[in-house]
């Protein structure tokens, strides 16, 4: 425990051994006084087998206060835990907030190379409030979904779904005007109208012009993102993944299992985050509440 929590523990403790104090002083002041009064000849020396509830009396308070001590000690603990969690989440919140401050200010440097590349990214940005972290997000949510964008749509461009082929390449035209792919989001809509209208040749004569843009897409995008070195996810060592989101998430229910004092699951959690580093200061910070849990629970 740090120096705050051993003043309350102590404080705690000084309270029930007063208090204890008082009653054992009590039972001794009793005590005395039935004593003197047999030997004054004031009372029968008979009158001495009352004092025999001293004993088993006395047994009973010394156990009491060892309860009350140990309760003490976990209430100690428990506003220790409490607190800790709390800075801690300050701490990391603080830790998070520096990260993309660089990676913001990187990530509009870069952006040129995508408006070099045909790229619509100031209005883009402009749909977007200019949230360049949202941006960035979109662009790895399409790379991600690149692929089944294709698949789907050819799987789709047959007589009997080309509904569905519609309401595929809208969804593909959304994203791709999401991110500025004038190019993609142009065909993408001519996909979607002609498929609407039921004409299935006109789809399938312009389908290479599609997969060419999505590729076209998917390769501007690529080269943005390695740029920066975005991910979408944390590895272990053993190359497991772990989202991002997935990661954050699991860090606020290891800090809303300390909120509750419920350090065990706290410890599990932060075990297993530790193992996805997603920055060294991050990683560090984690470590140090996991030290700090085990010095509270071994004291």
């Amino acid at each position: 425990m740090n120096c705050n929590d051993n003043h309350i523990f102590d404080e705690l403790r000084l309270l029930i051994d007063r208090s204890a104090l008082i009653w054992l002083t009590f039972m001794a002041g009793v005590s005395l006084m039935i004593g003197l009064l047999c030997l004054a000849g004031a009372l029968p020396p008979a009158a001495l087998w009352s004092l025999a509830w001293i004993l088993p009396t006395g047994l009973a308070l010394w156990l009491v206060v060892g309860s009350y001590h140990k309760r003490a000690k976990i209430l100690a603990q428990k506003q220790q835990i409490s607190m800790m969690a709390y800075h801690a989440k300050q701490v990391l919140e603080h830790l998070q907030q520096q990260i993309p401050d660089t990676l913001i200010t990187d990530s509009r440097i870069k952006m040129r190379y995508l408006a070099r590349h045909g790229v619509d990214i100031d209005a883009a940005m402009a749909r977007l409030g200019h949230n360049v972290e949202r941006y960035n997000e979109l662009a790895m949510a399409f790379l991600r979904n690149s692929d089944k964008y294709e698949d789907s749509l050819y799987d789709l461009m047959q007589p009997d779904t080309l509904t569905a082929y519609g309401t595929s390449a809208h969804t593909l035209r959304v994203r791709a005007n999401e991110l500025g792919l004038v190019n993609l989001t142009d065909t993408a809509f001519f996909h979607e109208i002609e498929a609407y209208a039921g004409d299935l040749n006109v789809v399938r004569d312009n389908w290479k012009k599609l997969s060419f843009e999505l590729d076209e897409a998917y390769s501007v995008l690529s080269e943005y993102a390695k740029s920066l070195k975005l991910k979408d996810d944390a590895i272990d060592k053993d190359g497991n993944h772990m989202s991002f989101k997935k990661w954050g998430e699991q860090l606020q229910e290891a800090f809303r299992a300390l909120e509750t004092y419920d350090t065990e699951k706290a410890k599990t959690i932060l075990n297993e985050l530790v193992r996805f580093p997603i920055d060294s200061d991050i990683t560090k910070a984690l470590k140090g509440i996991l030290s700090n849990i085990d010095e509270m629970m071994a004291v």
